[in-house]
């Protein structure tokens, strides 16, 4: 039996857990490609060139703004450059998150630890602490701004709290853009219309003073220093990807359901329990209508914008940590055990559902996690007593600590999946100071290799637009080469070419290539040189490194095809 779980042993517990958790999966795995690899690579940049201009393969990158990238700046000077530093500030912030959740809760809540616990056993909460992410830092900044909005809402004689919200919005802002102030924004002016308030008067000018002055100085420095920053950052980035302007267009836009179904994903295994929350709570107080009008306004957001991921429901996890917090106290006797029946019901689901993805080499893994949540639970339905509700905690963070294990299993048994250090490694010893390295057709697929190689990547045939201001605005520095060049340049010197091997057939008529490293989803090649073999085409470009950039069209946002083809 479990009746030695006193609620002092049960916090001991939780709190080392998350401990664990949290730091120690940071090292066990290589950056992955996209994003943790963009991200890693451009804080390195900024810290070896200039620490206020965003900088990707040696060009301008202005799809976020700095803060993310100051912190692992930080974070690399402190610890050394490596993958571990540049997880650490999502880490942190993910802390930082459960901490203001904690102390919110501490003096408004019956058991003020259970919004922590929801909130950190949640999968996409727990998930988006260890990756490479600007979603994380902003979410903890913006869980501070509400949260300190309602606080000035309750105590309208303490501004400073008013004060806290306007800095945190602005660092905010810093941190993903101007959604920083438009969604904060969105919840108080709809709290305050339905509670019929309205704020006015010297707090609300000062802290509007206070939120411009945090974030204007780095905006105004840009517009001064780096050509196009207003047109690319604010009305491409801001206004033209929630428009479906954006130029060049590299997304797709998701079913209107998306978010919704990775709001209630991201939650879990505590979705049936909000959706019970959600239906027995009613009537609603002040604070339930504040949370839910959170919730909702995400939700609400980005079904209408052009584009979405599911990453970006996960501001609004924290409100659905405390509105079920505030009713997991009155869930008890039979409706309780109802839902951890009902949750049993679902973990069978998902493990029979699980055998029939797309993906088998993820299916054992994805059917045991489901097998580990429906053992702890079923373990807590068996104990589950009106006075023993300290178990359902305790439960769900070994069900997320073994979770946590499966996923790190399924990486160490598919390292290459969603990486390419071993790539990079294989590659190293084979390169030379003078190496030209070309990533083929997509640069974000093979993000990391930049990082872990430490050196420029060229691209050829470029088909995504990461790099597209930097190509505009910087053409001594971008990297990008036409098919038709890449002709010449093979002919004369060694060059590596690394993509995946499903598309080796298009670099393959570029030359003759043999294969330097593989790692069974990617692989590398060097040419062979045939100095005595005579050109096919005339070579438009130079075989200087300054002189690589046989730049492509830019008109509409599209690169121009090899000339080579």
């Amino acid at each position: 039996m479990l009746s030695f779980v006193t609620r002092s042993r049960a916090a001991a517990i939780l709190i080392l857990a998350i401990l664990v958790l949290t730091f120690v999966p940071l090292t066990l795995r290589p950056l992955f490609n996209l994003n943790e690899g963009l991200y890693a690579e451009a804080a390195r940049e900024m810290l070896a060139h200039n620490p206020l201009i965003p900088r990707l393969d040696g060009m301008p990158y202005l799809e976020k703004p700095p803060i993310l990238y100051w912190l692992i700046m930080l974070s690399y000077k402190i610890f050394g450059v490596g993958k571990f530093a540049a997880r650490l500030p999502s880490a942190l912030a993910a802390l930082g998150t459960l901490l203001v959740v904690a102390r919110f809760a501490r003096t408004r809540f019956r058991e003020p630890l259970w919004p922590a616990v929801i909130l950190f056993s949640s999968v996409g909460f727990y998930m988006m602490s260890q990756l490479v992410l600007f979603d994380m830092t902003f979410t903890f900044f913006h869980t501070i701004t509400l949260l300190a909005f309602y606080a000035y809402i309750e105590r309208p004689e303490e501004p400073s709290r008013l004060m806290l919200a306007a800095a945190a919005s602005a660092l905010a802002c810093l941190t993903k853009g101007l959604i920083g102030i438009v969604l904060p924004g969105l919840v108080v002016i709809a709290f305050l219309a339905l509670e019929r308030r309205t704020i006015r008067g010297l707090p609300f000018l000062a802290a509007w003073g206070v939120f411009f002055l945090i974030v204007l100085p780095w905006h105004i420095w840009m517009m001064q220093h780096v050509p196009g920053f207003f047109d690319r950052y604010i009305i491409q980035e801001q206004f033209g990807r929630f428009l479906g302007t954006l130029k060049p267009m590299d997304y797709r836009r998701p079913p209107f359901y998306y978010n919704f179904e990775h709001l209630l994903l991201g939650i879990f295994p505590w979705t049936p329990f909000l959706l019970e929350a959600v239906m027995r709570r009613r009537p609603y107080d002040s604070l339930d209508r504040f949370l839910l009008l959170w919730a909702a306004a995400y939700v609400l957001f980005f079904t209408l914008s052009k584009t979405s991921s599911s990453y970006y429901m996960l501001p609004a996890l924290p409100a659905l940590a405390l509105f079920l917090g505030r009713a997991m106290p009155d869930l008890k006797g039979r409706a309780l055990r109802r839902l951890v029946a009902a949750f049993a019901v679902l973990c069978v689901t998902a493990g029979v559902v699980a055998l029939f993805i797309p993906h088998p080499a993820m299916r054992p893994y994805i059917a045991a996690g489901a097998l580990v949540y429906l053992g702890f639970f079923l373990r807590a339905l068996w104990e589950l007593r009106s006075r023993a509700r300290r178990l359902l905690p305790v439960a769900a963070m070994g069900s997320l600590a073994a979770y946590a294990a499966l996923f790190l299993a399924f990486l160490i048994a598919h390292p290459n999946r969603y990486a390419s250090k071993d790539l990079a490694v294989a590659l190293i010893p084979h390169l030379t100071p003078h190496s030209h390295v070309f990533v083929a057709h997509h640069y974000e697929d093979l993000s990391s290799l930049d990082f872990y190689l430490h050196r420029p990547i060229y691209v050829f045939d470029p088909r995504q637009g990461d790099l597209y201001y930097g190509i505009r605005h910087d053409p001594k520095a971008h990297r990008l080469i036409t098919g038709r060049a890449l002709i010449s340049l093979v002919r004369h010197r060694p060059v590596f070419i690394v993509g995946s091997i499903k598309n080796e057939r298009s670099w393959a008529r570029y030359g003759h290539f043999h294969v330097v490293a593989s790692n069974g989803r990617d692989v590398a090649v060097e040419n062979t040189i045939w100095p005595h073999r005579a050109a096919s085409r005339p070579a438009p470009c130079q075989t200087a490194p300054v002189a690589l950039a046989c730049r492509p069209s830019l008109k509409d946002g599209r690169h121009a095809a090899p000339a080579g083809t």
